[in-house]
């Protein structure tokens, strides 16, 4: 075997170049050798129209080596994650489970929501007319549907009081101002589920509470103008796309109702009183305040009940984003109900085994070894890999070289310049 260095693109790439015989440049030759591990031209292929697919590549030398120099990377950065037991690391194995849950709730609404939609013509034209439009919007907001459905009935007895309403809802100094007016909004500028109800009323009218991915508003549609010369030709050129953007607003639409439905069966009521207490010790701190009420009851539901240290564990698994839109008593309450739900979903989905899919184990594979490359990338910015170096691109670049170093890599680069895709 030879060993030598091959530089691409900044790339340290170890070759070890066979020149493999004609028989073995079929569909299972092997593009690439790591230790013991094989990759053979029919998975390689497969791996790099994807890899062009979704980086808007198109195929020649250069992305063929750069495609190979990243797979090789990911492929030792996995070894090493497998030689340090790294699958143990109490960051990864919270990170794979939030993996494994997410996908079992995509393949649980795939199987209850996902049906085959049909759009008729006149719904495609209709949204052919409203993305050529731009609409003049105002609306009030709130992520309780009780709240919504109270400022709808106060509004029903004096629509001049819209301004005091929004005033209420808004926290956005702006929207609590102009009284909740969003301004001149295209289609597609808007929440897909927003946009429908915004553009399919009429100048001047106001909707009752509509559901959207957020919460609730109550929408006025102030003004709509026209933007282009609408032609039969640009609809005909356009159909295909806008049918596809209708059956994803039909599903967007079943999701919403079909994890309202589930939210409704649980009968969830809190202690009102603690909600208040909790809020604004969490607000206000200091936190032994907050341990005080640990063992107090906060939230029921069927049979089962959270106290304040129950759901302080189950709000930690929360995102940044998601703690951040924690401001009032409402949303605090919005957050519990949404893990809830989403633990009665995930109820269900393990119960209806929609794990038992050969589609799951290859998807969740895959994305398994993304999780585990992103945790080792991540322990190298945190410098938790020992190299003793300050820079993360220095330390990244030292520890490839350390993982080539100690790597048998063999390639065949006749195939990589001569296969056909």
């Amino acid at each position: 075997k030879l060993k030598g260095k091959f530089s691409y693109n900044n790339f340290f790439l170890i070759l070890l170049v066979f020149a493999f015989t004609g028989c073995e440049r079929g569909k299972d030759a092997k593009v690439v050798e790591l230790g013991e591990e094989v990759i053979n031209l029919s998975v390689f292929k497969e791996q790099y129209q994807k890899y062009m697919g979704n980086n808007y590549q198109s195929d020649n030398l250069l992305t063929r080596y750069s495609f190979l120099n990243k797979l090789i990377d990911e492929k030792l950065m996995l070894k090493y994650a497998r030689e340090h037991n790294l699958d143990n690391d109490p960051s990864y194995v919270k990170a794979f489970r939030d993996i494994y849950d997410q996908m079992l709730l995509n393949y649980y609404f795939d199987k209850k929501i996902n049906k085959d939609y049909q759009t008729t013509d006149l719904e495609t034209r209709r949204l052919f007319i409203w993305k050529n439009q731009k609409a003049h919007i105002r609306h009030l907001f709130s992520r309780s549907e009780k709240q919504i459905w109270d400022m709808h009935e106060r509004l029903t007895y004096d629509k001049s009081n819209w301004s005091g309403l929004a005033q209420e809802c808004f926290r956005d100094s702006i929207l609590r101002l102009n009284g909740g007016d969003i301004g001149w909004q295209g289609y597609d500028d808007l929440d897909p589920i927003f946009a429908f109800h915004a553009y399919s009323l009429i100048p001047g009218e106001i909707s009752e509470p509509v559901r959207t991915s957020d919460g609730y508003s109550i929408i006025n549609l102030v003004d709509m103008k026209n933007n282009n010369l609408l032609t039969e030709n640009d609809f005909q050129l356009k159909k295909e796309s806008l049918s596809k953007t209708i059956k994803s607003f039909q599903q967007k639409q079943r999701l919403l109702e079909f994890t309202d439905s589930t939210t409704k069966s649980l009968d969830i009521t809190f202690n009102d009183p603690m909600v208040l207490q909790l809020h604004q010790s969490i607000k206000s701190l200091p936190y032994d305040k907050i341990e005080n009420l640990y063992q107090e009851p906060l939230v029921s539901y069927m049979d089962q009940e959270w106290d304040v240290s129950e759901s302080l564990e189950k709000m930690s698994s929360l995102s940044k984003r998601q703690l951040s839109k924690i401001i009032t008593p409402i949303d605090l309450e919005q957050s519990i109900i949404g893990l809830i739900t989403r633990e009665k979903l995930l109820e269900s989905a393990k119960k209806e085994k929609v794990f038992e899919n050969e589609l799951f184990d290859e998807a969740l594979s895959l994305k398994k070894d993304k999780a585990m490359i992103n945790h080792v990338l991540n322990n190298i910015e945190r410098n938790k890999v020992n190299t003793g170096i300050d820079s993360t691109k220095k330390s990244y670049s030292y520890f490839k070289k350390e993982l080539l170093s100690n790597s048998s890599i063999v390639i065949d680069s006749t195939i990589i310049k001569t296969f056909i895709l």
